[in-house]
């Protein structure tokens, strides 16, 4: 405050990146990130370290950030006043410099045989956003340099030019680099592409798993539901526990870091976040990620037992208390291990998400004749009848409604435009025309058969543009 302070390389790059945040609004609340204390206080506590202890007591209020804001806004407008050429030209550039370093680095030879690598790209500097109200948001996440990385290389494998971390030789990993998240003290990965020969063995290999317990599922089930009446309390907990789950395709739960949001799952439910009325069982509360999970149950059939089970479980506790205290996902993975051997939380996961899938395409089976695209939009509404009963979610774009309705005024124009009109004034003329000699007969009727094939893959293309959106809008709309 009232000086102005030269700034090093990392701390320009600090306030830049805060810089960046100054619009971005918070999902299902007004005030803009850079408006929330802690976003504020998290960053500033970063910002003050990167001074070697000149500005111990740092406030948000002291620093002065109109300079670097009207960088962002000049870059802003500079983007938005750029013609269309120059975006074409810029998006070309980009591609060229994607494609260049796909070539470059987005390959690895294993066992003798080329592969994909996934994302070969470090993530890059900037401000941690965190999902929900994540404690940390706000902090200053610093780059990834080759002293953090391992590298994993066959022990013939050349070591690439660099001063990493360390080189290992670990022949049953996927994965070829790894970091140390500073920030999270999480470890990143470099893993291969899915179109990998041996990725899809093992996803086939887990998909098996589930594959085998759709045999097994009714004999668990039925396991599950006796232990619910269970007269030993721990194993009568863990039964409900694992019905939860069978139910609601629930995560385990107790699988989160200490310092991440407050988020819960089958194990770690508290009694605040479950509510029973006369006859049915309403779940409120925030998961993975920090989405929300509703859902109501009504307590009929086997249900009722775990209504009555989860009554018990809450009576004389404070809201903030679990419901299945002392259960942990290692107790629900054995006890479904005492079941089916390997069995798991994670897998029942698969296996419930896979029978959604599975029924959705099942009920579809009609549409073998129908185009690729109607295929692939079908095989996308499997998944994300799937994803919604795991409660996968992602944020809502800003400009999603905008978006959306480009789409739409994009599908009213097609609709309106016949591309074919031309070729058929083409037609006529060329029908029209007079011939005399065979030779011309032979001309005419070769030159309308061309305009008419002009014609037919012309209108094919409008039926399969016009499809193409909307199903489009039809999947966003979901």
């Amino acid at each position: 405050r009232g000086e102005n302070v030269p700034l090093n390389l990392l701390q320009e790059e600090m306030v830049y990146q805060w810089s960046k945040k100054k619009d971005a609004p918070k999902p299902g609340v007004t005030e803009k990130y850079i408006e929330d204390p802690t976003f504020q206080k998290n960053f500033v506590s970063d910002f003050s370290k990167a001074f070697n202890g000149k500005f111990k007591s740092l406030q948000y209020a002291d620093i002065d950030f109109s300079i670097p804001y009207k960088l962002v806004d000049k870059e802003k407008e500079e983007k938005e006043l750029l013609t269309k050429e120059d975006k074409k030209a810029l998006a070309i550039k980009r591609k060229e410099i994607r494609e260049e370093m796909k070539t470059k680095y987005g390959k690895a030879i294993i066992d003798g045989k080329e592969v994909e690598v996934g994302n070969y790209m470090a993530e890059p500097p900037g401000i941690f956003m965190g999902r929900g109200d994540h404690p940390m948001r706000g902090r200053y996440k610093p780059r990834a340099t080759d002293k953090d990385v391992t590298l994993n290389l066959g022990k013939e494998a050349k070591i690439p030019k660099g001063n990493w971390g360390k080189i290992v030789h670990d022949r049953d990993s996927m994965w070829i680099a790894s970091w140390m998240d500073i920030l999270t003290q999480k470890r990143k990965y470099v893993w291969l592409a899915d179109t990998a020969g041996i990725k899809q063995e093992r996803d086939q290999a887990k998909y098996d798993k589930a594959r085998n317990l759709s045999k097994e599922i009714e004999s668990v089930k039925t396991q599950i539901v006796k232990d619910m009446q269970n007269k030993e309390q721990k194993t009568k907990r863990i039964a409900t526990a694992c019905y939860l789950i069978y139910r609601t395709a629930m995560r385990v739960g107790d699988e989160k870091d200490p310092d991440e949001a407050d988020t819960v799952g089958a194990t770690t439910l508290r009694k605040e976040h479950v509510k029973l009325t006369e006859n049915e069982i309403q779940f409120d509360f925030l998961g993975k990620d920090s989405v929300r999970w509703k859902e109501t149950i009504p307590a009929e059939g086997h249900d009722k037992q775990f209504y009555d089970n989860l009554k018990e479980f809450i009576s004389n506790k404070k809201d903030s208390e679990e419901i299945f205290d002392g259960i942990t996902s290692r107790h629900v993975n054995a006890y479904y291990s005492t079941i089916v051997k390997g069995l798991s939380a994670k897998v029942f996961r698969t296996y419930l998400a896979s029978s959604v899938v599975s029924k959705y395409l099942r009920g579809h089976d009609n549409i073998k004749s129908e185009s690729d695209m109607k295929k692939m939009f079908h095989g996308k509404l499997a998944n994300l009848n799937a994803a919604i009963m795991c409660n996968h979610k992602r944020t809502i774009p800003k400009n999603f409604e905008l978006s959306l309705q480009k789409k739409k005024d994009t599908l009213k124009n097609v609709e309106k435009t016949k591309p074919w009109e031309k070729s058929e004034v083409l037609l006529k003329k060329a029908q029209s025309k007079i011939v005399k000699t065979e030779k011309q007969k032979k001309e005419k009727n070769e030159r309308i058969k061309k305009i008419k094939t002009v014609i037919r893959k012309r209108k094919g293309k409008h039926v399969e543009r016009i499809e193409k959106l909307e199903l489009q809008i039809n999947l966003t709309e979901k």
